[in-house]
C-alpha cells in the first residue's frame, strides 16, 4: 500500500444539477488539478459548495453533463473510487478505539498489521499517538477533528474533498489545523479540493480560489493566489489585499450578507 505519486485531474463539462425546482448549477464548466491545488471553492451558505464535491465524489449524479476524474497522464486506470474526505464534523464511530476508526478505510487494502501499521503512523503525525486506544468521546473536538484528517489521509488515494473541516474550531485551533494540513499535503501529495464561506480560511489555504455565486450563477470569480510562505496566514498584508478582493466579488454578487 503506497500513496501516489502521479496526480489525477477532475474535469466538470456542462454540469447541471438541482433539487426539485431550485437549479444549483447550469451548464458548470471547471477543471480542477495540476499545480493550481489546492483549490478552495468559497461561497455562502446555499450556494452548491458540498453538493459539488459529492458530485465529483459519484455520491450524486449530474442531471445533465459530467464530473469526471481523469486519471494522470499515460496510466489509464480509474480512480473515481480513490476519495478521501474531511468532514466538518468528524463523523467517528463512538464504539471504536481512535485507532480503529482511522483504520477504517484501509483494512480491506492491506493486511491487518500493515493497516494498524500505517493507522498509528498517521495518529502519530497528527499528534495523536498516545490517544490511539481512547473512545472518539474522550477526545476534544479539535483531537477528534484531527483524527479525521488523519483517518482521511491513512486512506492511499490520489485525492481528498474537505467540507469545511475547520469550521466549528476557535481560531488558534483552526490555524493549527491548517497549517497540519498543508503539512501532510506537502509530504502526501493529493489533488485536494476544500470548500469553505470564510475567505480568510480560503486564502490561507488556497492555490486556486474559486467563488461560487448564487444559484444557478455558477462560478464569478476564479484564481490563482501567488503568495510567498510567510505572507500566507491571518493578518498578513498580502493576504489582506486578496481577502478584501474577494470581499468585494461577494458584495457585487450579492453574497455578502451571508458571510458576515
Amino acid at each position: 500500500m503506497t500513496d501516489t505519486a502521479a496526480l489525477p485531474s477532475i474535469s466538470i463539462r456542462n454540469l447541471s444539477f438541482g433539487f426539485g425546482d431550485k437549479m444549483l448549477f447550469k451548464n458548470l464548466n471547471l477543471d480542477l488539478g495540476d499545480d493550481t491545488q489546492p483549490a478552495v471553492i468559497l461561497g455562502p451558505s446555499g450556494c452548491g459548495k458540498t453538493t459539488l464535491l459529492r458530485l465529483i465524489a459519484g455520491l450524486l449524479r449530474p442531471q445533465e453533463g459530467e464530473a469526471a476524474i481523469l486519471p494522470p497522464e499515460n496510466e489509464v486506470n480509474s480512480v473515481t473510487a480513490d476519495i478521501s474526505f474531511v468532514f466538518q464534523e468528524p463523523r467517528l464511530l463512538p464504539w471504536k478505539t481512535v485507532l480503529h476508526n482511522v483504520m477504517l478505510p484501509i483494512a480491506g487494502l492491506a493486511g491487518k498489521t500493515e493497516a494498524e501499521k500505517r493507522a498509528r503512523h498517521f495518529l502519530d503525525l497528527v499528534s495523536l499517538g498516545d490517544k490511539a486506544a481512547s473512545r472518539p468521546a474522550e477526545l476534544s473536538g479539535g483531537q477528534q477533528q484531527r483524527a479525521g484528517i488523519a483517518r482521511a489521509f491513512a486512506y492511499p488515494g490520489p485525492i481528498i474533498l474537505m467540507d469545511e473541516p475547520f469550521q466549528s474550531l476557535d481560531i488558534p485551533l483552526r490555524i493549527q489545523l491548517m497549517d497540519l494540513t498543508n503539512k501532510l499535503l506537502q509530504d502526501f501529495p493529493r489533488l485536494a479540493v476544500m470548500v469553505t464561506h470564510d475567505p480568510r480560511e480560503a486564502v490561507y489555504m488556497g492555490n486556486r480560489i474559486i467563488v461560487l455565486g448564487n444559484p444557478p450563477d455558477g462560478i464569478v470569480f476564479d484564481e490563482k493566489v501567488t503568495l510567498p510562505k510567510n505572507e500566507r496566514r491571518y493578518g498578513s498584508a498580502a493576504s489582506a489585499e486578496i481577502e478584501e478582493r474577494l470581499i468585494q466579488v461577494m458584495r457585487r454578487g450579492g453574497l455578502i450578507k451571508e458571510l458576515f
